[in-house]
């Protein structure tokens, strides 16, 4: 396998692909039991561009890739063909907070202020 066809996770952990993006498209649209007109209907994509899509004829741009997987409700990374997790992840404000502070609790308190101080100036402060 070439090395274009590997990906690093948000772990580290290279993930390879495993599918094509058509064949996936199809997989999610059987078990989502998702018809063309349903993901035209809802996200705006032509039904041309979905039907090249669906043959696999093109890949679409970063952007309908987005769209399809909220519509869908599946991960971008796995719609793309990688041997990832199906379902999406979409962060909760506790987890956002919890992983803030994790990431905080490895900087010194110098640095920690250095944030704080962006923070106020770039959000607070406008």
């Amino acid at each position: 396998m070439s090395w274009y066809n590997w990906s690093r996770s948000k772990k580290g952990e290279y993930m390879e692909v495993v599918a094509t993006f058509a064949e996936r498209l199809k997989e999610i649209m059987r078990i989502r039991n998702v018809r063309a007109r349903d993901i035209t209907y809802h996200t705006g994509i032509a039904g041309s561009a979905l039907s090249h899509y669906l043959r696999g004829d093109y890949d679409p741009k970063q952007q309908t890739i987005i769209k399809l997987a909220i519509y869908l409700r599946v991960n971008e990374v796995w719609l793309i063909g990688y041997d990832c997790d199906m379902e999406r992840f979409e962060p909760t404000l506790d987890g956002v907070k919890k992983e803030i502070n994790e990431m905080l609790d490895l900087l010194s308190n110098e640095d920690v202020e250095r944030v704080r101080d962006f923070i106020q100036s770039y959000f607070i402060d406008r």
